[in-house]
C-alpha cells in the first residue's frame, strides 16, 4: 500500500526518508547509497583500466539486491509508469542479471590474476597459492599456464563484450531509470514507519535461524550421544571426499553466509561493539568457504581446459591447492564447532533431521 493511500496522521514519504530512526527511512539511505554507486561506476567498469571498478560495483550489485529483500515490505519501487504496482521481485531480478554479467567477467578477472602472480611472483599470490615457487615450476608448466593465459584473455574479451551490451540494453536503462525515480520521488510501505531498531533485530532473527538450519554445516561431522561435532584429525583424502559428494552443500551455504553479511552490515550503525565482531565472523567464514570455492572454480577451468588429468600437467598448482585445502578446512572448523552448537539450541523439530 503506497503512501498516498494511508491516513492523513501519516508522514509524508519525504519525511520519512529523512529520518533514519525509522525504518523507511534507514532503508531509503541504504539503497539510495547502493544504487549511486553502482551507477557511478558504469563508466569506469566500461573504461577497463583497471579491474578494481568491476569488482566494485559486482559487490554493490549484491548489496543493492540484499537491500531491496530486506525491505521489501517497506519500499515500493514501482516502475515509472505502473506507481501502483509492487515491483520488488522485477527491480531484484534486473539487478540479478548484472550481478551475472559482472560476474562472469570478475572470475575470469581472478583466474588470470592469481595465474600470473603464481607464475611471476608467488609471495603475492592469493593465500590459496601458499607453497608455491615461481622456481618449482617446470618448463612445462610454465608454458602450460602461458597457453592457459591466453584463453583466459580470450575468454575476458568474450565475457567483456557481453557486459558492455548490458549496459546498452533496455533492461539496464529500465533499471535505473526507476531507482533514480524512487530516489526522487519515494514511496513507501506501512511498515517504513517502524523504529529502525526493532525491525532491525526483527529482521536478523529469522535469516540467522535459516543460516543455523543449512545442512553445509553438517559436512564433515559425526554424532556423538545427542551432538553433533565436526570430525576430529581429518585428513586430506576424507576432505576431497566430502568435496565431491558435499561441495554443492558448502557452495550454497557460503552464498547464504554472504547474504546474512550484508543484511547484518546494514545495521551495524544501530548497535554495539559486539554486533560489529560478529559481522566481521561472517566476513571470516565468508572467506574461508571463497578460498575453498575457488579452487573448485579454477579446477574446472583446467579440466575444462586441459582434460581430467589436468592435476599431471600441473601438479605444482594441484600439490598447493591440496596443501591449501587442508589448512583451509582446519580453519573453518572452529566455526563450523560453534554453528553447530548454536544449531543445537534451536527448538526441537525446527531443524531437519
Amino acid at each position: 500500500m503506497a503512501l498516498k493511500s494511508m491516513t492523513s496522521q501519516s508522514m509524508t514519504a519525504q519525511q520519512i526518508s529523512q529520518d533514519e530512526t525509522l525504518l523507511g527511512g534507514y532503508a531509503y539511505q541504504i539503497i539510495r547509497q547502493q544504487s549511486k554507486r553502482i551507477f557511478k561506476l558504469r563508466s569506469q567498469v566500461l573504461a577497463d583500466t583497471d579491474t578494481e571498478p568491476l569488482h566494485q560495483m559486482r559487490i554493490g550489485t549484491r548489496r543493492l539486491r540484499s537491500a531491496l529483500a530486506l525491505f521489501a515490505d517497506a519500499v515500493d519501487i514501482a516502475e515509472p509508469t505502473k506507481s501502483t504496482k509492487p515491483a520488488y521481485d522485477s527491480a531484484a531480478k534486473a539487478v540479478g542479471k548484472l550481478t551475472k554479467a559482472l560476474g562472469k567477467v570478475r572470475d575470469l578477472d581472478v583466474m588470470r590474476e592469481w595465474f600470473e602472480q603464481t607464475l611471476t611472483d608467488p609471495e603475492n599470490a592469493d593465500s590459496s597459492a601458499s607453497g608455491i615457487v615461481a622456481g618449482n615450476f617446470s618448463k612445462e608448466e610454465k608454458k602450460t599456464i602461458k597457453t592457459l593465459l591466453k584463453k583466459l584473455k580470450k575468454q575476458r574479451k568474450k565475457q567483456f563484450s557481453r557486459l558492455e551490451k548490458t549496459f546498452d540494453r533496455k533492461a539496464y536503462k529500465k533499471l535505473v531509470q526507476r531507482l533514480n525515480q524512487w530516489i526522487k520521488q519515494p514511496v513507501f510501505s506501512p511498515a517504513a514507519q517502524q523504529p529502525a531498531s526493532r525491525e532491525a533485530a526483527l529482521r536478523i532473527i529469522a535469516p540467522l535461524a535459516k543460516l543455523l538450519q543449512h545442512p553445509g554445516w553438517l559436512v564433515a561431522t559425526r554424532k556423538q550421544g545427542n551432538q553433533i561435532k565436526p570430525i576430529g584429525n581429518i585428513t586430506l583424502p576424507k576432505i576431497n571426499q566430502l568435496f565431491e559428494q558435499e561441495g554443492e552443500n558448502l557452495h550454497d551455504l557460503r552464498k547464504q553466509i554472504k547474504n546474512i553479511r550484508y543484511q547484518t552490515e546494514f545495521f551495524r550503525g544501530l548497535y554495539d561493539i559486539t554486533y560489529a565482531a560478529q559481522v566481521r565472523e561472517f566476513r571470516n567464514l565468508q572467506s574461508i568457504l571463497g578460498q575453498l570455492q575457488d579452487q573448485i572454480v579454477v579446477g574446472q577451468f583446467l579440466a575444462d581446459e586441459l582434460g581430467p588429468d589436468w592435476a599431471q600437467q600441473l601438479p605444482t598448482v594441484e600439490a598447493a591447492f591440496q596443501a591449501s585445502r587442508l589448512e583451509l578446512w582446519q580453519q573453518w572448523q572452529p566455526y563450523q564447532h560453534k554453528y553447530l552448537k548454536l544449531r543445537s539450541s534451536l527448538p526441537a523439530g525446527s531443524v531437519a533431521a
